[in-house]
């Protein structure tokens, strides 16, 4: 049996996983590049580049999936949706609405009547 070769980190993975370690921690916050970066002991742009070559999402597209799943936990339980989008930080129900259907593949309202 052959296994592929690890794929090779960049030489930034340190400064990622500490990036990834406090979005995942403040993903309902609205963090700004520069504390990111800063957090990551990396400029900005070069952080921006790793982050994505180890993730495969730039960091703000990153937070808006991890929000999108929050999301979803949530409105399985039956929280509504404008409180939701509230607590997982997003602007408003619109917003939620526009990401959860682009990564979702269906409507907030479809997903939270599927789950009951």
């Amino acid at each position: 049996m052959r296994r592929d070769p690890p794929r090779p980190r960049s030489a930034w993975a340190r400064a990622v996983t500490r990036a990834r370690e406090l979005l995942d921690a403040r993903f309902t916050e609205s963090i700004a590049l520069d504390e990111l970066a800063a957090h990551a002991r990396l400029d900005k742009f070069r952080l921006c580049r790793a982050f994505r070559e180890e993730v495969g999402l730039p960091p703000h597209a990153y937070v808006t999936y991890r929000r999108v799943g929050l999301a979803g936990a949530l409105l399985a339980r039956g929280v509504p949706q404008a409180e939701v989008a509230a607590r997982v930080g997003l602007y408003d129900q619109s917003q939620l609405h526009r990401h959860f259907k682009r990564i979702a593949g269906v409507t907030p309202g479809a997903y939270a009547r599927a789950a009951r």
